[in-house]
């Protein structure tokens, strides 16, 4: 058999390899199992590293002599996809990422292993007096003659001192001789569970010779008596189900030595579905909008072209049926389908929906489940037992090897950029995923981005429209009702301060929220900001508490635990430090220190305090920490056991409630007036949204927005259902500032401990890349900056940012060699 060779993609930082790609040869013994996408074992210089086979090869290539060999096989079951290797590549280059943190998104969650140094005491080890030594290495050799051959991360568990200082420990220690340096893999953080399960091979005619034969061993005849009550013949039972018949390993397996009984292993399944109660359900039946747009999508799902649809359809149109329709059109031709959404808690109204009309084809992946549940979903779309993948942004990386349908709900969400790196988006992977794989691309919103419609009204796209709102269907009706769109007032805030109102509510959001609850009804209150107050400010300096970290305000939290309410806290939302409130000003010891604004918190107990009867709910980050904590709530409000929710953006997307009849925006402008291009869009898109959840069952839902800016066109827009109207004005400006759809950024953030280096820096940036760009001579470029970003300091780091706006980011990212401390974003979501 001819040399085989393998390129492979080692999972560490290389510097200095084209995409961190080495050539190795492939043993004779591996040869027959070796597959592109394979987990494997590198050698690496002096170290062993796991590493994924991009290609195999017949020949090296040219020049290469000496190739070192492939050690092994990492995990068996994971082959990664060839749509998906070459996705990640495609991501490597699109977003300015390494290789290895491309592929770690398209590998299941967990199985990352390493070498790791280990340590264990010698003979003079195990005799020397530790009565003798220092008190530090006593410890150490201590824990190595208790537990034996240790990691020095299990080590560094159980002791006190820096790194180095341990280190040093081993070091001396090591050189008299007390103890040995060894390595080892270190275990994956998840593996494959499995039962042992029992198949009785035994008809009832031959039942009775078979207790015949058992005469002289009673025990196993009485197994065999409760095995035969409970199973027939080839019926499989795990034997955690047979534990009170008196089964034992032993018994069983002398049962299975007469051939009575067959033992064998089985997959146990981590399954987040587990224990839900999803009852099958029956497509019903299409308006005559939803019929012409399924028609369209079944012709372009028959004509198997890569293809992408803008699905626009107002909130409540029936965007989700036509997603149901056309998976199982996928399902029918043979294909898998891939199904992304912005939350988690969206996740979990759009899984029941899935899951009741493909019961078992179904494998759910999110942040949200256990290691071993998202190993386990993995798993099974790698083997095609489950054809559909739900879930959050991380899930368009799904093992999908026959991938033909490609669905994004609520495309135009900012949820799916990636904000750590590398910073793809969600979507535009999507994009990518169905061009690579011939998949029919569907963008389902009511409120599509920008660039979206641009694309659609260019043709890129095919358009397809739902203007119409579908109301409820009675029992065991399948007929669809159109209803109107909730009537949406607008409050000018300005005018109820002049009326002497300090209330966060409007007098008319007052008398809204009574009218609904005295009907037995449920309200919305939306306020995209967290806690109690937004800050603390003293009256006399004018000095706000802050973070130390952090250049934002401290955000108020308080916490009542019924009888027992514990002292309120500062909180920094980004890096997490707190602190007591204190009762007078760090500054000035002034006591006239006042909290300021308003967050969820404090809505949730005004409502309280003017509603004594009603029960209030949250729903925020906050209060979603748990698992299972956003099927809890999404529970109680279907039940009827609340009757207010509020909550952060988390409320305006895509939730489908229908006893609510009111929505109150309490602070429209929250976000409207942010140094970014994008804030009108995104301030249009939440109101739209969550003017969205009222009304959708019977005709009369109420939207309620509060604002100091009546006039603003993203507010009016809102106000009138109009989103065309809000693209007009959007695209007009846009096109004006040369932003997004008509030219491309790139963002650079450069952190630092020290302010002064980290300016210098960014102006460095700035020189070259203008000078990259000049000599090159490319056209309709800018830059914005270099200036301190939006959060100049962050988790105790300095940060400057450098925007550049270009044709295409290819023009400029393959010519600049970045040094450590750079961040590159490539088509940023936003600009803070």
């Amino acid at each position: 058999m001819s040399q085989l060779y393998a390129s492979v993609a080692v999972l560490a930082p290389l510097p200095g390899a084209a995409e961190g790609i080495l050539t190795y040869c492939v043993p004779s013994h591996l040869s027959s199992a070796m597959v592109e996408g394979a987990l494997v074992w590198v050698p690496l210089g002096r170290r062993r590293v796991q590493g994924v086979v991009i290609s195999l090869l017949d020949e090296p290539p040219a020049g290469l002599r000496g190739l070192r060999e492939i050690e092994g096989f990492g995990d068996l079951e994971v082959v990664v996809p060839q749509p998906q290797l070459r996705l990640a590549r495609w991501l490597a280059a699109e977003y300015y990422a390494p290789l290895h943190e491309a592929l770690s998104l398209v590998l299941p969650p967990g199985i990352g292993q390493e070498l790791e140094t280990t340590w264990r005491a010698t003979a003079a080890g195990l005799t020397v007096d530790l009565g003798a030594l220092p008190e530090p290495d006593r410890a150490v050799l201590y824990l190595l003659r208790r537990g034996g051959e240790l990691s020095e991360s299990e080590l560094r568990s159980q002791l006190r001192g820096r790194d180095a200082e341990l280190r040093r420990i081993y070091a001396d220690l090591h050189e008299r001789g007390l103890i040995a340096q060894s390595s080892r893999i270190s275990l994956p953080r998840v593996r494959p569970q499995r039962e042992l399960v029992v198949r009785l091979l035994l008809s009832q005619a031959e039942f009775e010779a078979a207790l015949e034969a058992l005469r002289r061993a009673p025990r196993q005849a009485a197994l065999l008596r409760a095995l035969a009550e409970r199973m027939v013949k080839d019926e499989i039972l795990p034997l955690a189900d047979l534990r009170d018949t008196g089964a034992t390993p032993a018994l069983l397996r002398a049962l299975a030595s007469r051939g009575f009984i067959e033992m064998a292993e089985r997959d146990l399944w981590r399954d987040p579905l587990a224990g839900r109660e999803i009852r099958p359900e029956a497509p019903p039946e299409l308006t005559s909008e939803q019929l012409r747009a399924w028609e369209a999508i079944r012709a372009l799902l028959d004509a198997g072209d890569p293809q992408v649809a803008l699905l626009y359809g107002v909130t409540g149109s029936g965007k989700t049926e036509i997603y149901l329709r056309a998976i199982a059109r996928a399902l029918r031709l043979g294909r898998q389908a891939l199904v992304l959404v912005p939350e988690i808690a969206l996740t979990t109204q759009l899984v029941r929906r899935f899951a009741a009309r493909f019961p078992g084809l179904l494998a759910v992946l999110h942040s949200g489940l256990s290691l071993g549940e998202r190993y386990d979903q993995w798993r099974r779309l790698r083997r095609g037992e489950a054809r559909i993948a739900i879930g959050s942004r991380s899930a368009v990386f799904a093992p999908l090897a026959e991938v033909g349908l490609i669905v994004v709900d609520e495309e135009h969400d900012p949820s799916y950029k990636h904000e750590a790196h590398p910073h793809y988006h969600a979507r535009d992977v999507a994009l990518q995923l169905g061009a690579m794989s011939r998949s029919l691309v569907i963008l389902g919103s009511a409120t599509p981005a920008v660039e979206s419609f641009y694309a659609a009204r260019q043709d890129r796209y095919r358009l397809l429209t739902l203007r119409e709102r579908i109301g409820g269907r009675g029992s065991g009706d399948l007929a669809a009702r159109t209803i109107p769109l909730p009537a949406v007032r607008v409050v000018d805030m300005r005018e109820e301060l002049r009326a002497g109102n300090r209330s966060p509510f409007s007098r008319l959001l007052q008398r809204s929220l009574e009218q609904v609850l005295s009907r037995g009804e449920q309200a919305i209150l939306f306020l995209n900001r967290r806690g109690s107050a937004s800050g603390v400010l003293c009256r006399d300096c004018g000095y706000t508490i802050g973070c130390p970290r952090c250049s934002v305000p401290l955000v108020v939290h308080e916490d009542d635990n019924g009888a027992s309410r514990t002292p309120p806290l500062l909180c920094c939302h980004y890096c997490g430090h707190t602190e007591l409130l204190p009762i007078h000003c760090p500054q000035c010891w002034s006591r006239r220190i006042r909290q300021f604004g308003v967050g969820t918190q404090r809505i949730a107990e005004e409502v309280s305090g003017l509603f004594p009867g009603a029960r209030v709910l949250r729903w925020d980050r906050d209060v979603t920490g748990r698992k299972g904590s956003h099927d809890a709530i999404l529970d109680t409000l279907l039940q009827r056991r609340a009757d207010v929710l509020v909550g952060t953006q988390m409320v305006a997307k895509g939730l489908d409630l229908p006893l609510v009849t009111l929505v109150g925006v309490v602070a429209a402008d929250t976000g409207l007036h942010l140094p970014d291009f994008r804030a009108a869009e995104r301030t249009f898109q939440l109101l739209a949204q969550v003017a969205g959840r009222a009304g959708r069952r019977k005709e009369g839902g109420t939207v309620l927005i509060q604002t100091y800016n009546p006039e603003h066109y993203a507010i009016r827009a809102a106000q009138e259902h109009d989103y065309e109207s809000f693209y007009r004005e959007e695209i007009a400006f846009r096109r004006a500032a040369n932003y997004p759809p008509f030219s491309r950024l790139v963002r650079f953030v450069y952190t630092h401990s020290n302010a002064a280096a980290c300016q210098q820096a960014a102006e460095e940036l700035s020189r070259l890349v203008r000078a990259i760009l000049e000599r090159r001579r490319v056209r309709g470029w800018g830059l914005i900056g270099p200036a301190p970003a939006f959060l100049q300091r962050l988790r105790g780091r300095y940060r400057w940012q450098l925007l550049v706006r270009l044709p295409d980011p290819v023009l400029l990212l393959p010519h600049l060699q970045l040094h450590r401390g750079w961040s590159v974003d490539v088509d940023p979501a936003h600009m803070l």
